[in-house]
Parts: C-alpha cells; sequence; structure tokens
C-alpha cells in the first residue's frame, strides 16, 4: 500500500466502483452535459501525509458529485527542467492524483504554467499520464503551425493561455488573431489578467471575441474593495455576453485576509456565481506556485468553499461536472 494512503481508502474506492467507464466517457467527445449519476456523490479519503504544497490530509466534509473537475492545476516535473535554468517547486504527476484521491474528484484541466514559457512537453507528458480523465490548456505563440496545434489537440489540448502582463504579454488587441487560429479546432482562450485594471482595459476587445473566453482567477478583483471594484462591473457584462467563463480559483492572490479562510474573496465568488452559474468553472490551483511559504492552502477547505459560494447541490453539479464537460470535453 502507498504509504500516504490509509485504510479509509476503501470507502473511497468502493464510492469509485463503476466510474471509470463514466470518465472515459466523458472524456471521448461527448458533452457529458449531466451525468446520470447526478443524486450520486463521492468522498475524498483521509491521508497519512500531506501532498506536497497542500495543507492538512483530510477530505472535503461536503460530497462531492460524480464527474466532478478541477478546472486549473500544473505539473512540474524534474524531468522537464524549466528553460534558462529558472527554479522553481515540483509537483507532479503521481502527486496530484493524491490530491485527486483526497479531493474526491474525477477529471482535471491542466493548465501550462508560465515558468515552461512555450515549452509544453510537460504538459502533454501529464495529460498522456492521466489520459481521458485529463484536459490542458497550453502556450502556444501565433507563429505555430497547424500541425503543432493538431498535435496538442491529440494529447487533450482544449485551450491556450495568454497573459496580458507578465513576460510573455499578449496586447488585448492581438487576441482575436489567436482567436482565428484556434477556431477550426473548437478552442477557447485562456486570459490571465494579473492585474484587473488590466481586465478592465480589455473589456472592449474580450466582448467581441469570437471564441469562448476563460478567465483566470476571479479576474484578479482586488480586495479589500472586491465587488465594489470595476473589474466586478466587467466581468458580469462579460458574463452577460454568454461566452465568457470565469474560475473560482486561487483565492490567495488577491486576498488580504489570508490563510486559511481567505473570507474576503467570499462576496465576489457568491456574487460570480449568482450572476452566471452556467459559466462559473472551479480549481485548486495546485502546487500553488505564487504561494511562496508555508503555511500551503488546504485544498479540501477550499473545496468546501464553494458549498458557501453555491449553496445549492445542483449549483455545484453545475459547477463542478456539467460547466466542465461541455468545455473541454464536447469536442
Amino acid at each position: 500500500m502507498n504509504p500516504r494512503f490509509c485504510p479509509e481508502r476503501r470507502t473511497f474506492v468502493r464510492s469509485m466502483a463503476g466510474y471509470s467507464g463514466l470518465a472515459i466517457g466523458l472524456g471521448a467527445g461527448t458533452s457529458g452535459c449531466s451525468t446520470p449519476a447526478a443524486a450520486q456523490e463521492l468522498h475524498g479519503e483521509r491521508l497519512a501525509a500531506p501532498v506536497p504544497y497542500s495543507d492538512g490530509v483530510d477530505p472535503p466534509a461536503i460530497g462531492i458529485p460524480v464527474g466532478a473537475t478541477d478546472c486549473h492545476h500544473h505539473i512540474f516535473d524534474p524531468r522537464f527542467p524549466r528553460p534558462n535554468g529558472r527554479k522553481g517547486i515540483w509537483g507532479t504527476v503521481d502527486d496530484y492524483r493524491l490530491l485527486r484521491r483526497r479531493l474526491g474528484l474525477s477529471r482535471s484541466v491542466i493548465a501550462s504554467p508560465s515558468s515552461y514559457g512555450f515549452d509544453n512537453a510537460c504538459l502533454v507528458d501529464a495529460l498522456d499520464q492521466l489520459g481521458a480523465t485529463s484536459r490542458g490548456v497550453a502556450a502556444v505563440r501565433l507563429e505555430d503551425s497547424d500541425a503543432e496545434l493538431d498535435r496538442l489537440h491529440r494529447h487533450g489540448v482544449r485551450g491556450i493561455r495568454l497573459y496580458l502582463i507578465g513576460e510573455t504579454p499578449t496586447p488585448p488587441e492581438r487576441f482575436a488573431a489567436y482567436a482565428a487560429r484556434i477556431a477550426r479546432l473548437g478552442w477557447h482562450i485562456q486570459a490571465v489578467a494579473v492585474s484587473d485594471d488590466a481586465l478592465v482595459a480589455a473589456e472592449r476587445a474580450f466582448a467581441q471575441l469570437p471564441c469562448t473566453l476563460v478567465i483566470d482567477h476571479f479576474g484578479y478583483v482586488a480586495q479589500p474593495e472586491g465587488v465594489n471594484r470595476p473589474s466586478m462591473t466587467v466581468l458580469r457584462r462579460l458574463l452577460d455576453t454568454g461566452n465568457v467563463y470565469v474560475k473560482l480559483s486561487a483565492p490567495y492572490i488577491t486576498s488580504k485576509v489570508g490563510a486559511p479562510s481567505y473570507a474576503d474573496v467570499d462576496p465576489v465568488a457568491a456574487a460570480l456565481v449568482r450572476a452566471s452559474p452556467d459559466r462559473m468553472l472551479w480549481g485548486t490551483d495546485w502546487p500553488h506556485p505564487l504561494v511562496t511559504e508555508p503555511p500551503w492552502p488546504n485544498d479540501a477547505a477550499m473545496l468546501d468553499r464553494l458549498a458557501r459560494w453555491a449553496p445549492d447541490p445542483q449549483v455545484r453539479q453545475r459547477i463542478l461536472v456539467d460547466n466542465p464537460s461541455r468545455l473541454y470535453w464536447a469536442t
């Protein structure tokens, strides 16, 4: 037995019985909208030791619907060194599998991190390891060939990640050119604002995009103003277009309250869920590369926080299962 697992794992394994076929079905190009097991719930397992860069060992207190998806995490594998000798944390597929088991999750979406630049080798390797229960968001250049995009698609990539600010920023007016490149594949653009002022400045360009847009990490809505920030008004308007999703992920980025609750982000999250539950996604952001020292985020507690933002289990079903199925597994 893996030393990280406790005997409680048997409960989790029994609850997973019969799920593997459903997971493959969701990942094989079907829309996978409402799972036939909507009334079923999984429960994570208590681990013997914490997963790297994730505090605690207990599973979430809430039941997790079959097909629940972590829509934002990273893989950093030492077999794939970062370019230019860059240093950083490591979090492998094996580590992440433990986190999935702890949380009771069935599927996940791997986002290519900025520290790997435009090298998607680690992403592709992780997608191959996780198989049909995983999808990916890659870093690509506008001049990358159709053959390269097709190759990434075969490995499970369904979107590209562009930064408004950072080492490789993309001006908002250039997003449309990327949208044209990925249109035939049915991919989306995942936008990293880094600053909510940058999101506000990008509103006009984003509203005119012909492709689906996913906005990371609550749109970086700054605290303590939160729901009163201009960026919240922009997020609501973009959600009203019906072409935009928002990831409820990494609350520690903007929180001033900090660990373990990040409670000041609650009003922003709840307002976004009320505004457009069919356009919300949830993610861990594991292994939390922007958190540089302990205490590490407690991923089970953050998943439980979703019950505060979306008290209705049917709404959580949409956020954790139906919305990811439509966005990541329909093509």
